[in-house]
C-alpha cells in the first residue's frame, strides 16, 4: 500500500473483530509485561489491538519490515512516535480508541491528531464543559436547546482532543485556552493569550462514524496550508484492507 502523499491524510478504522490475543510475539518484552498486568478484559483487548493495528498498518506501507520489528518512543507527554526501523520517508501518526472503535491517522507532512468518542456513554456534559471549556464555548452550549447540547459537547470534545494530541502535549494544554467556532463552512479555532499558536496553521475535520461514535481530525503545519484529501481505510481481522466510506465528513476540501 502506498503511504500518504504530501496532501493526504490516511484515516484507518480497525474492525472490532480484530485479533484480541497476542500472536507471533508482536509485543516487545515491556509491552508483554504490561499486557499481563492488565486485569480488565476490555482494556486488555484494546491494548493488544492497538499495538497490533499500528504495527500492521506500518508494515502495509513498508512490506519489507515485519510488524514485530517496529519500535516506538514517547515524548515527555506520552505521545508515541516511530523510533525504528527508519522508514526513509516522513510519517506522523496518531491513535485513538474508545468503547467499540479504534482509529489511526497517518500523514506525510505536519502533525496529525485524531480522537474518537463513544457518544452514548454517561457524562454530565454541561458540568464538564463548564469546568474545562472556554467561556465562549460554554455560553454557546447554554444557548442551545437541551436536545442539541450533548451533540455539540462531543463535537467540541473530540476536536479539542484531536488538537492537543496533534500538538503532542495532551492535557498539559488547558482545554479552555482555545475555542472552536462552527459558524462558517470550515471549523475555525481561536486562541487566548495562554496559547502561542496561530489559527492559520490548522485544519480540522469531523465525522460521525456511526450513531454511537464521533470522530475529529486535526492537522497542524506551515502557515500556508495545503489542500488536503482524506482517504478512509478499514483494517479487518484477517489483515485485509477495504475502503472506509467517509459520508458526512465535514471540513476543508469537503463539498
Amino acid at each position: 500500500m502506498t503511504p500518504p502523499s504530501a496532501n493526504q491524510i490516511h484515516l484507518w478504522l480497525v474492525d472490532a473483530a480484530a485479533p484480541n490475543e497476542p500472536q507471533h510475539g508482536i509485543l516487545n518484552a515491556c509491552e508483554q509485561a504490561h499486557y499481563e498486568r492488565i486485569r480488565a478484559a476490555r482494556t486488555k483487548r484494546q491494548y493488544w489491538q492497538t499495538r497490533w493495528a499500528i504495527r500492521y498498518a506500518l508494515s502495509c506501507y513498508a512490506p519489507e519490515i515485519a510488524p514485530v520489528q517496529w519500535q516506538f518512543s514517547r515524548n515527555a507527554y506520552g505521545r508515541p512516535a516511530l523510533q525504528a526501523p527508519t522508514l526513509g520517508l516522513p510519517l506522523d501518526f496518531n491513535i485513538s480508541h474508545t468503547r467499540g472503535a479504534l482509529v489511526m491517522a497517518f500523514v506525510a507532512q505536519g502533525a496529525v491528531g485524531v480522537d474518537v468518542e463513544y457518544v452514548q456513554r454517561q457524562c454530565r456534559a454541561l458540568a464538564v464543559a463548564e469546568r474545562y471549556f472556554s467561556a465562549t464555548e460554554v455560553a454557546e452550549l447554554h444557548a442551545l436547546a437541551p436536545a442539541q447540547q450533548r451533540a455539540r459537547f462531543f463535537d467540541l470534545w473530540t476536536l479539542k482532543e484531536a488538537y492537543i494530541k496533534a500538538c503532542g502535549m495532551g492535557l498539559a494544554i488547558p482545554l479552555g485556552s482555545f475555542s472552536f467556532d462552527f459558524a462558517a463552512s470550515e471549523i475555525a479555532i481561536a486562541f487566548d493569550a495562554r496559547r502561542e499558536d496561530k489559527p492559520a496553521r490548522w485544519q480540522f475535520w469531523q465525522l460521525a462514524l456511526s450513531q454511537t461514535h464521533q470522530l475529529a481530525l486535526a492537522l497542524g503545519g506551515e502557515t500556508v496550508r495545503k489542500a488536503m484529501t482524506i482517504q478512509g481505510i478499514k483494517l479487518h481481522a484477517d489483515g485485509q484492507l477495504t475502503t472506509l466510506e467517509l459520508d458526512g465528513l465535514r471540513g476543508p476540501g469537503v463539498n
